[in-house]
């Protein structure tokens, strides 16, 4: 009984007191992360692989695995996606963010959390719509849902009594929720600014297992995010600001920049007020792949326990086909 209430006490822990949901080095190339507005800024197709390892050497620490994508769609007089990078140069130029036309957006995330004896496989598709403000500005409100499966997995647990019956009977066969579950958000941007604000898991879903039922739940999560570029001769800076909040923990912010050099290839530094600094490289490389390598290194006491953060994001842009013009052959 002892071990089970030990397990017991430390999901619900997890569930009341902690933030459940991961933080992204990576979000400011792709707000969409976080937010199911922030699709579509770009009139191209936005795909992302991401892999994330936190407090490594620390023992379970949590892992990370997302795959996410976006795309605007044409109806009616909507913004469609254009070519993109069609001579397929290397280091070649970001897109940037098109304004002035109305959009409609669809997308998903897959994704599967890991910490200790937890997991978390969710699935989730998001539609947005923008619309143009003013000529230079566009304004726009998004909404997903998803199922999510939340579980303990079995190979991860070590009990002190391997016939702890109290664990066989409440857990070891029935170890699994499935929800479901709503996300929403909201963005304003034109003219290298960008603000975004979002919620997720707005159902705040109870947490139960089997029939252990605990008094806690899946919280919802505020997030903020706003950045600016501007162009200094061959160098764009991006000041940026990320604030999450989740119910009954404490307030965290990213706050720092990113130095984008030709368009192409960047470096970031960021201070989270959770007692980390995140740096970030990243490049625009060939055949309108990216990809980026953050490392997050913590000044609080756990660094003298784990040796960091890794956090590495493969990206594409794919745009619209070409259209080879043939010329015309006259006979005489």
């Amino acid at each position: 009984m002892k071990k089970f209430l030990i397990i017991t006490s430390f999901f619900v822990g997890l569930t009341t007191f902690g933030q459940q949901q991961s933080q992204f080095a990576s979000l400011f190339q792709n707000p969409y992360l976080i937010n199911p507005a922030a699709g579509g800024l770009y009139d191209v197709i936005q795909v992302d692989a991401l892999s994330r390892f936190q407090w490594v050497g620390a023992g379970q620490g949590p892992t990370t695995m997302l795959l996410s994508g976006h795309s605007q769609i044409g109806i009616g007089s909507s913004n469609t996606n254009k070519e993109f990078n069609s001579s397929n140069k290397t280091l070649f130029s970001s897109p940037t963010m098109s304004v002035g036309n109305l959009k409609h957006i669809v997308g998903g995330t897959i994704y599967n959390d890991a910490i200790g004896v937890f997991g978390r496989t969710s699935v989730n598709g998001s539609y947005a719509i923008h619309l143009p403000l003013t000529k230079n500005f566009n304004i726009g409100g998004g909404l997903s849902l998803g199922w999510s499966n939340f579980r303990i997995n079995q190979d991860r647990v070590v009990l002190y009594n391997e016939d702890d019956g109290t664990y066989n009977d409440a857990l070891a066969n029935s170890s699994s929720q499935n929800i479901g579950d709503v996300n929403a958000g909201l963005v304003f941007y034109g003219k290298g600014l960008f603000i975004g604000v979002s919620s997720s898991q707005i159902l705040k879903s109870k947490a139960k297992f089997s029939n252990v039922l605990t008094n806690s739940n899946y919280n919802r999560h505020f997030y903020f995010t706003a950045k600016y570029a501007a162009k200094l001769n061959d160098i764009i800076v991006e000041p940026s600001l990320n604030v999450k909040y989740a119910e009954n923990s404490p307030l965290s912010m990213d706050l720092g920049s990113r130095f984008i050099f030709n368009r192409s290839t960047w470096f970031g530094v960021w201070y989270r007020t959770s007692n980390n600094l995140v740096f970030q490289v990243g490049s625009n490389l060939v055949k309108n792949l990216y990809v980026s390598y953050s490392y997050e290194q913590s000044t609080g006491k756990i660094r003298n326990a784990a040796s960091g953060t890794h956090e590495i994001q493969l990206g594409m842009y794919i745009g619209r086909k070409k259209v080879e013009s043939k010329a015309s052959s006259v006979e005489e």
